[in-house]
Order: structure tokens, then C-alpha cells, then sequence
């Protein structure tokens, strides 16, 4: 197993804890029932491919991760903060989502040699783009413009 797999499955665990701190914080601060339940279900995505990846790392042999924010997170954490009201919001967590598709697209080339980290990916790919697709119905529900 190639040191490129660990590097990017340890990325993607960051990364998506820093997802999570988001998602959690907008549905502390959501009032509509709508927009709650839809951050309830991606923060419920989200927490599986954590778990997923994270047993994935402990299948090769890699230590838990500490899980703590690492810089990164942190600083996506208080870029989401910058957002005021709730259509900035939904256009915040839309925008990461659209690139979490993107960076799985190109992570799934990097993973060739990793066939079972990529069919982690493929299908977190395919769960994140289901989720992308949702989060923009809920956008149009909202009347909030996608771009």
C-alpha cells in the first residue's frame, strides 16, 4: 500500500471534519424544520464517510486520527462563520459540496493502485453527488439561486 493512499484518505478525514463542524454549527443556528432536517441528513453522510475512511485507515494499519480541527478545517470553520443568513449558508455548504464531487474525481486517479480505498470513494462519490442534488431542490424550495 502506497504512502499517496494514507496521505489521501488522512486528507479526506480532515476535511471532512471540518465539513462537520459546519454542518453542525448552521443546524444549531437553523430555524426552519426544512433546513434542519436536510443538515441532519448530511451531517449523518458526513459522519459515515468519516467512519468509513477512518476504518479503511485502521485496516492499513494506520494509528486513529486525532480529531481534532486541523488548520484547514479550521479555517473553512470561520469562513462558514462570514456567512450571514441563511441563503449565504446554503450557498456555502452547496459550494462544498460541488467541490468534495470534484475532489473525489480526481482522488480516484490518485487511488489506482488502492482498489479498495477506491470503491470507498466511488461510492462516497456517488452518496456525495445524491446529497448535491437534494441540497440544490432544497435551494429551489428555498428560492435561493444556485449561483
Amino acid at each position: 500500500m502506497s504512502d499517496s493512499s494514507t496521505s489521501i484518505l488522512t486528507q479526506h478525514v480532515k476535511a471532512q471534519l471540518g465539513h462537520l463542524a459546519v454542518l453542525r454549527e448552521y443546524q444549531r443556528q437553523a430555524d426552519d424544520s426544512y433546513v434542519k432536517s436536510a443538515l441532519a441528513l448530511a451531517i449523518e453522510d458526513t459522519q459515515e464517510a468519516i467512519a468509513r475512511v477512518a476504518s479503511r485507515l485502521r485496516q492499513l494499519g494506520q494509528p486513529i486520527l486525532d480529531q481534532s480541527l486541523d488548520e484547514a478545517a479550521d479555517k473553512l470553520l470561520r469562513q462558514s462563520r462570514s456567512r450571514r443568513g441563511l441563503a449565504d449558508q446554503l450557498k456555502f455548504v452547496h459550494h462544498g459540496l460541488k467541490h468534495q464531487v470534484e475532489w473525489y474525481n480526481v482522488q480516484l486517479k490518485e487511488l489506482k493502485e488502492d482498489a479498495d480505498s477506491q470503491a470507498i470513494f466511488v461510492a462516497l462519490a456517488a452518496q456525495t453527488r445524491v446529497r448535491l442534488e437534494r441540497w440544490e431542490n432544497l435551494m429551489k424550495d428555498m428560492k435561493v439561486p444556485l449561483g
